[in-house]
C-alpha cells in the first residue's frame, strides 16, 4: 500500500490530534505488550502473543504515527514533507552509527 493510499484514509480520520496522539499511546502500549508476551516476560506468559502479533502492533503504531504526522502537518501554514523529514531522519541515524 503506499503512502497516497494511506493518505486517503487520514483524510477521512475524524480523530483531533490530541485523540491521536493517545491513539498512538495505547498502541505504543499493545506493542509494549505483546514485546512482553513473546519475550515470556513475568507475569506476561499467559497472553500467548508471538512474533506475528508483535509485527502487527508495529505496523499499527508506524500508521498511526503517519496519520498523527499528516493531521499536525494540516496545522501548519508550511506543508513539511515527509519523505524530506524522513530522509533527514535516516541521515542522522547513519551518522550516530557510523560514529
Amino acid at each position: 500500500m503506499s503512502l497516497k493510499k494511506i493518505d486517503k484514509i487520514v483524510n477521512k480520520e475524524r480523530k483531533d490530534i490530541m485523540q491521536m496522539a493517545l491513539k498512538l499511546s495505547e498502541e505504543t502500549g499493545e506493542l509494549s505488550e505483546a514485546i512482553l508476551s513473546l519475550t515470556q516476560a513475568s507475569g506476561s506468559k499467559y497472553k500467548n502473543l508471538g512474533y506475528a502479533d508483535a509485527l502487527e502492533e508495529c505496523v499499527d503504531v508506524i500508521l498511526i504515527s503517519y496519520a498523527l504526522f499528516q493531521k499536525l502537518n494540516e496545522e501548519t501554514d508550511y506543508a513539511f514533507d515527509f519523505n524530506d523529514i524522513l530522509d533527514t531522519i535516516i541521515s542522522k541515524w547513519l551518522k550516530k552509527i557510523d560514529d
